[in-house]
């Protein structure tokens, strides 16, 4: 008859890394705040009939002889 063998002893696990530490500080929560109003430099001109600088003057625009 065969003897039963002994029982061996249970795994051992070794953790790999460091344990996990928590955040030092939690970050303090903020409401959203719209961010601040852009208040432009020069003040906005209107003029009236004036293109933008990069578009060529309209063909009736253009006195006779300039072409």
């Amino acid at each position: 008859m065969a003897t039963q063998p002994e029982m061996p002893p249970p795994d051992t696990i070794n953790p790999q890394s460091p344990p996990e530490t928590p955040p030092v500080e939690p970050l303090p929560e903020q409401p959203y705040q719209d961010p601040p109003e852009i208040v432009p430099d020069a003040p906005d001109v209107d003029e009236p009939g004036k293109g933008p600088d990069e578009m060529p003057p309209d063909n009736d625009q253009v006195q006779p002889g300039e072409r």
